[in-house]
């Protein structure tokens, strides 16, 4: 009897986590990181508080699972011919990232990590250095097989190619545009590649 309570109780549990990211995301789409709070998400979610401190510490926590949760967030690139060719494609995803409806709320987590190491912390582990990886990965490959300068450094590199786009997030999100995502990465990766 006990064992068929506890089987009972995991799909019950798992359900109320997808409710939870489901409600978060729903609720993203009306207001804001810094005036979203746990007690709006449990109600939308209709769970309890201590439901959703089970999983998360807190609401920056809970903000990155639900983007991270979406349909499409976790989906493989295709496989590249080059490293070049894969920095491309990476640099194409993270600015129609940035360019979705995702953006804002990827600018506001910005802004809420400025005010908090936890914060800031959660941020960096679970969007920006997933984010950062693949594209470091490709670079220092290149640097071995000679498609990339040997003579700059890779996390350079990763802020050359990638801060212009955090730039027009936060300063010029209406520039993140189709013109710029096919334009920018092509001349951005000029400046690190080998002639």
């Amino acid at each position: 009897m006990a064992e068929e309570t506890t089987k009972k109780g995991r799909p019950r549990s798992e359900k109320s986590r997808k409710a939870i990211l489901n409600a978060t995301n729903k609720l993203l789409l009306q207001t804001s990181v810094q005036e979203l709070s746990i007690e709006a998400i449990a109600k939308k979610a209709k769970v309890g508080k201590t439901t959703i401190y089970r999983w998360w510490p807190n609401k920056t926590a809970v903000v990155m699972d639900a983007l991270a949760s979406q349909p499409g967030m976790q989906t493989p690139l295709p496989t590249a011919s080059s490293h070049t060719e894969a920095v491309l494609m990476q640099m194409d995803k993270l600015i129609r990232l940035v360019d979705s409806n995702n953006g804002k709320t990827i600018a506001q987590l910005f802004s809420e990590a400025q005010a908090s190491e936890a914060a800031l912390k959660i941020f960096k582990d679970n969007l920006l250095e997933p984010l950062m990886d693949a594209i470091l990965y490709s670079i220092e490959e290149g640097q071995k097989l000679g498609e990339f300068r040997p003579d700059i450094s890779p996390s350079l590199a990763i802020d050359i190619l990638c801060g212009p786009i955090f730039f027009r997030l936060m300063a010029h999100p209406e520039d993140l545009s189709d013109t710029f995502r096919k334009e920018y990465p092509g001349e951005a990766i000029k400046i690190i590649s080998k002639n």
